[in-house]
């Protein structure tokens, strides 16, 4: 894998307005715990090279081990009312719709119809084949941004995730300059969770972000708002895609469509991993990051100024490296890089009041146009019915260690 990242980086939000409904959280703990010792467990051979390596089939989701590795004496439990692999068919409503066993419904968690140019449309989500597909589409409308605007799908989960969990979806990104998402979100949309962003079509000059996979989060404050999310060039996971110009063209795979695993294990309000195809790339753990870069992992942590404000380069976050190693990832090496920072990674601001991420989130999928996206996508484009600008989720599924 290769991180050289050289471009300045936007500020990038998934989050909407305020909460509309209460939805009741399965499992887990709705507080945050008195303290928050990160377990020692050593990582499992999946999450040291990824489903491929071991001869995995991630389309055949029942066999598919999870890549997190739970403590001794634990064990991993599905939670059947989140997860799904869509075997069944769903066609497109016109009006707010339960589907999937009332696991979801085809629209945002609030009151809203999307960031910058978007309008998200109940019409275009459905079910078929095996597969959960969100469709794009011109819009009519031009109110916002006083620019053509783009129609697009959303679900939402009709039941809430809490920590200790980890959350994957298996989707085939579609091949067009837009943004595709699946994140977790509170209903009081402070506290985000990205599980994948990515804006994966290499047209209309987004060659550089149509060739990196976002993983990271947001920590709000709604009124007046304000955003942190960190902004380490880390934060960018790449990868060469071996054959393809783009993840766009990957998942599009001139129609015969390939797909790509995307999973966060949420341990606990200060620790989040992530994981690309049941590899391990990313951990945040309270004070510092551990990074698999060229197949080594750096563990760094945030530089601040002498207000405790976090330092921002040319649009990425400074970070101090503490070490480098080119074994597995260690959680002891993470917890001493933390140890010498005095910078959060979670929550540097205290937006959630010392508490880190402890709210129970609905799950998101989702495209949209944001309003700082300038490679917007052309008529041509929008109108093609090849299905290349469908994305496309094969299933996603929720565990708990029990």
């Amino acid at each position: 894998m290769n991180k050289k990242i050289l471009l300045p980086l936007l500020a990038l939000s998934l989050a909407g307005c305020g909460p509309s409904y209460t939805e009741t959280p399965v499992g887990g703990n709705p507080t945050p715990p008195p303290t928050d010792p990160a377990p020692d467990t050593p990582i499992t051979d999946v999450a040291r090279s990824g489903y491929k390596a071991l001869s995995y089939d991630p389309s055949d989701v029942q066999k598919l081990p999870v890549p997190a590795a739970v403590a001794e004496g634990q064990k991993w439990a599905e939670v059947t009312a989140m997860s799904d692999d869509f075997s069944y068919d769903f066609v497109a409503a016109t009006e707010k719709t339960y589907f999937g066993d009332n696991k979801w419904y085809n629209f945002y968690h609030a009151d809203w119809d999307g960031p910058g140019s978007t309008y998200w449309k109940h019409d275009h989500v459905s079910v078929k084949d095996g597969n959960l597909a969100f469709k794009a589409s011109r819009s009519a409308r031009s109110d916002k941004q006083d620019k053509p605007g783009v129609d697009l799908g959303v679900i939402t989960s009709a039941t809430q995730v809490v920590y200790p969990a980890y959350v994957e979806a298996s989707v085939s990104l579609p091949d067009v300059s837009l943004a595709i998402a699946v994140w977790l979100l509170t209903p009081d949309d402070t506290q985000e969770i990205d599980i994948i962003e990515a804006y994966p079509g290499a047209e209309n000059d987004n060659s550089y972000f149509s060739k990196v996979i976002h993983l990271s989060h947001h920590s709000f404050i709604r009124e007046p708002f304000t955003d942190y999310q960190p902004k380490d060039k880390n934060s960018w996971w790449k990868s060469e895609i071996e054959g393809f110009a783009s993840w766009g063209q990957f998942g599009w795979n001139s129609g015969d469509r390939q797909y790509m695993q995307v999973g966060t294990y949420w341990v606990s309000p200060f620790h989040f991993e992530y994981y690309i195809n049941g590899e391990l790339v990313r951990v945040l753990y309270h004070n510092a990051f551990a990074s698999k870069v060229d197949d080594k992992w750096e563990y760094t942590y945030p530089v601040a100024d002498a207000n405790g404000d976090i330092i921002i380069t040319d649009g990425f976050q400074d970070i101090k490296e503490y070490a480098v190693n080119s074994g597995d990832f260690d959680i002891a090496t993470l917890k001493e890089a933390s140890a010498a920072s005095s910078v959060s990674v979670i929550d540097p601001y205290s937006y959630q009041a010392g508490k880190g991420f402890y709210k129970p989130a609905d799950i998101i999928i989702n495209m949209e146009l944001q309003d700082w996206w300038k490679a917007d996508p052309t008529d041509a484009q929008l109108a093609d019915e090849s299905g290349k600008t469908t994305m496309l989720v094969d299933w996603i599924r929720v565990y708990k260690p029990q």
